[in-house]
C-alpha cells in the first residue's frame, strides 16, 4: 500500500502540488483561527452559583440557602460533584458536570432549576445566580482606576473611581468580543444610607420597622392605564421613583393631625461607600480594580486586544484626574510562550538544513526535508482546529517536540535517494531522479512507516 502511495505520486506531480497547496492553504487559515493561550484550560465543565444575603451569618446561609440550592442541583443530568461553601453574608455553589458535557446546555439546566428554587429560598434573603461563563484561566487582562499623580481623595474620591469603574468602564469593556464579565475590586461602592436615630423615631411612635416598609413602598414608577380627553388620549403615570437623597428625605412615613412625618425627621440619609472588607493598593495609594474576565472556548490574545482598545476609548472618556493603568495583560505570557514554541522549529529547520548540508553536500536535498517541518505543522494545526484545541505552551512545545522526530522519515528517504542516484552516475548509467526516488521509498517505506507508528504511540 505504502509503495503504491509514493507510484501515485510520482506519478501525479502535479496532482500532488494542488494537495501540497491546498493543505498548506487550509493549514494557514487553521493557524489564525486556533485559540492561542499561555496555558492548556484544564478546567473542568462547571457552573458556579452564587447567592448574596448581607448580614447573614454563615450558618444561617448554610441552612437558608446553601443547602436547598444544593438539593435542586442534585439531579441534574451528567453531573460528577456539587461543592458549596458558605460564608459571612455570601452562598457558593459549585456544580461539576462531565467533561463531555456542553457549557451552554449546562447553563441551561442550572438556570432552569434556579428559577424553581428561587421561590423556595425565604424572601428577602436574596436572589441565587449564576457566575461568570469563565475559568480559572479566565482573568485575561487586570487594570487600576486610579487618581493621578497630585490629585487628593478631597478632589477625587474612592467612591468616585468605583462608581467610574462600575458605570463607566465595566459596561464599556463588557461589550468587547469574548468578554464575559468585568470584575471590580476595591474603592467605595456608592448607596443612599438612611442612618435612623431611635430617639427622635420612638419620640414620634414609629419603629424601624414603618422605615424599612416605607422606602421600598414609595421607591417605584406605576401605570395607570390611559384618560381619553376629546379626541386625544393621555397615558396616566405615578412618579415615584427616587433619584437622591433628597427625595429619600420626603418620603412620608405616617400623618399625625394631618401634619406628615417624613423620613428626614426621624433619620438623616446620606451617599455614602457601602461597609467593605478590604482594599486595593498600588504603588502606596488606595485604587479600584478591575479584572476583564475571558470567555470559555474564547481566543485570549484577541479579547486582551479587544479590551485593550476599549480601554483606550474609555481613557479619553474619563474626567480629569482619573486614569487607568493596565496591571497584567495575557498579551504578554502568550507571546513569549509561542515564541518559545516558534523559534524552536525554526532553530529545528536551521539545524537539519546545516546538518544535510555537510553530509550531502547538496542544498536542494535539505530544501525538501526543511518544507516537511511546517507542512507537518500546518496539517497539525488542522486537527487541532477540528478537535477543538488551543494553540499553547504545552501543545506547541509537544508539536516541535513531535515534529523533529517525525523528520526523520523524509531526511531518511532523501538520504536513501540521494545514494541510489550517486550509485548510479558511479556506473555510468543514466539518473533518472524520479526512479530513483521510487526506488528508494520502496527499499524504507515500510521500516519508516513502523518507526513513525512507535512514535506516535509513544506520544
Amino acid at each position: 500500500m505504502l509503495n503504491a502511495l509514493v507510484e501515485v505520486s510520482l506519478r501525479y506531480k502535479v496532482l500532488v502540488l494542488i494537495v501540497f497547496l491546498v493543505v498548506g492553504f487550509l493549514g494557514m487559515r487553521a493557524v489564525t483561527t486556533v485559540p492561542i493561550d499561555a496555558f492548556p484550560d484544564v478546567t473542568p465543565a462547571q457552573v458556579n452559583i452564587y447567592t448574596e444575603s448581607p448580614g447573614l451569618a454563615a450558618e444561617d446561609v448554610e441552612q437558608l440557602l446553601t443547602f436547598p440550592v444544593e438539593s435542586a442541583m442534585a439531579g441534574l443530568p451528567k453531573v460528577q460533584e456539587i461543592r458549596s461553601v458558605s460564608l459571612f453574608g455570601l452562598s457558593y455553589v459549585a456544580v461539576y458536570f462531565e467533561d463531555d458535557m456542553d457549557i451552554y446546555f449546562a447553563r441551561q439546566l442550572v438556570g432552569e432549576r434556579l428559577q424553581e428554587v428561587g421561590d423556595r429560598l425565604p424572601e428577602g434573603y436574596g436572589k441565587p445566580s449564576m457566575g461568570p461563563n469563565a475559568s480559572g484561566l479566565g482573568q485575561v487582562l487586570w487594570y487600576t482606576v486610579e487618581r493621578k499623580p497630585g490629585v487628593s481623595k478631597e478632589q477625587v474620591s474612592d467612591m468616585d473611581l468605583r462608581t467610574l469603574q462600575d458605570w463607566i468602564v465595566r459596561l464599556v469593556l463588557r461589550t468587547a468580543p469574548g468578554v464575559d464579565d468585568v470584575m471590580s475590586w476595591g474603592g467605595g461602592e456608592r448607596e443612599y444610607q438612611v442612618l435612623i436615630d431611635p430617639q427622635r423615631l420612638y419620640a414620634r411612635g414609629l419603629g424601624f420597622g414603618d422605615v424599612l416598609d416605607a422606602l421600598p413602598i414609595n421607591n417605584g414608577q406605576v401605570g395607570g392605564n390611559v384618560m381619553d380627553v376629546g379626541a386625544e388620549q393621555y397615558l396616566v403615570r405615578g412618579l415615584g421613583l427616587v433619584k437622591s437623597a433628597e427625595d429619600i428625605g420626603a418620603i412620608v412615613l405616617k400623618a399625625e393631625d394631618g401634619v406628615p412625618v417624613y423620613v428626614r425627621d426621624v433619620a438623616r440619609v446620606v451617599e455614602a461607600p457601602a461597609p467593605r472588607f478590604g482594599a486595593v493598593t498600588r504603588d502606596g495609594e488606595e485604587v479600584v480594580l478591575g479584572m476583564a474576565l475571558a470567555r470559555l472556548g474564547e481566543n485570549a490574545k484577541a479579547v486582551v486586544e479587544a479590551v485593550e482598545g476599549k480601554l483606550g476609548i474609555v481613557r479619553d472618556a474619563m474626567p480629569e484626574g482619573v486614569d487607568i493603568k493596565p496591571v497584567y495583560a495575557r498579551t504578554e505570557l502568550v507571546n513569549k510562550a509561542v515564541s518559545t514554541a516558534v523559534w524552536a522549529l525554526i532553530e529545528g529547520s536551521i539545524l537539519v538544513a546545516i546538518i544535510l548540508f555537510l553530509f550531502l553536500g547538496e542544498f536542494r536535498s535539505a530544501v525538501v526535508v526543511i518544507v516537511a517541518l511546517p507542512m507537518a505543522m500546518l496539517i497539525a494545526f488542522i486537527g487541532m482546529q477540528q478537535f477543538g484545541l488551543s494553540a499553547n505552551l504545552m501543545s506547541l512545545a509537544g508539536l516541535a517536540i513531535g515534529i523533529g522526530m517525525m523528520v526523520d522519515g523524509a531526511v531518511v528517504i532523501v538520504e536513501n535517494a540521494f545514494r541510489i542516484m550517486a550509485e548510479r552516475r558511479e556506473h555510468g548509467g543514466p539518473v533518472d531522479r524520479t526512479s530513483a526516488v521510487l526506488a528508494a521509498a520502496r527499499e524504507v517505506a515500510n521500516p519508516i512507516a513502523f518507526a513513525i507508528i512507535i512514535i506516535i504511540v509513544v506520544f
